[in-house]
């Protein structure tokens, strides 16, 4: 299941999984690593005072609930699968050498983002006929200053609209896009990766995040018709989990 998407422009094709089935919430896994939240601390204020200290398990259930452009739910990741992704991931990542360096973590946008100390979820939905997958990742118990890093995407964006990334002895060129349209959640930041390796072939992914009642809601779009189609997949994400998460 393939939830660590190589951001070097590796396989972007979806594995081979069954595109339909419903998971079921009282089946749902921890991650136990990240069972118990790390709090903000008191002494800072918080943009959302009254948010909810989610664990892995209620991340899970809310995930297995979620819906993708076609109505259908998504499968949740078992948690055992969602640590692995999250440790290949923060391997991807420390191995790369980013220019500008600023722009690290938004260059590795199909990687999955592991955060110390917080509750994670990830589910995902693969159409097999089209090529195309959608994933949806949940973290709570956040710092303040996670999720104002954020929040100041938008602000990167032309700064880092155009990365150099050297992965494995190779070098891709990277293009970051900002693109509008990906649901209706407040504050959300949208953009499209485009990812060239040595041989010309480009790999394309679309992410959008959104904190929600100090949830971090992120939906990566790869594969698919076209951008648009993409961008409306990442948005009904957002939309599904925004209606979910109280």
């Amino acid at each position: 299941m393939a939830v660590a998407v190589s951001a070097c422009g590796g396989a972007s094709g979806p594995q081979a999984a069954d595109s339909t089935p419903p998971a079921s919430a009282g089946s749902a896994t921890t991650v136990s690593a990240a069972a118990t939240p790390t709090p903000t601390p008191a002494a800072t204020p918080s943009a959302t005072p009254s948010a909810k200290a989610y664990t892995a398990d209620q991340l899970a259930a809310i995930v297995g609930q979620v819906r993708d452009s076609a109505d259908r739910r998504l499968s949740v990741l078992p948690s055992a699968d969602l640590a692995s992704s999250l440790e290949q991931a923060k391997a991807a990542i420390a191995s790369m050498h980013v220019a500008p360096a600023e722009c690290q973590d938004m260059a590795a946008s199909s990687n999955v983002s592991a955060f110390e100390g917080a509750a994670m979820a990830a589910g995902q939905s693969i159409d097999t006929a089209s090529g195309s997958m959608s994933i949806m990742t949940l973290a709570a118990g956040l710092d303040e200053s996670v999720l104002a890093t954020i929040a100041s995407q938008l602000d990167r964006l032309d700064a880092c609209a155009h990365v150099t990334m050297t992965a494995a002895g190779m070098e891709y060129a990277v293009t970051l896009t900002p693109v509008e349209g990906a649901g209706s959640v407040p504050k959300t930041v949208a953009y499209r990766t485009d990812t060239k390796s040595p041989d010309g072939k480009v790999h394309s992914t679309i992410k959008a995040q959104a904190v929600h009642q100090g949830v971090l809601m992120t939906a990566v779009a790869i594969g698919g018709e076209s951008e648009a189609d993409a961008v409306r997949r990442a948005g009904a994400l957002l939309d599904s989990a925004a209606a979910l998460v109280k």
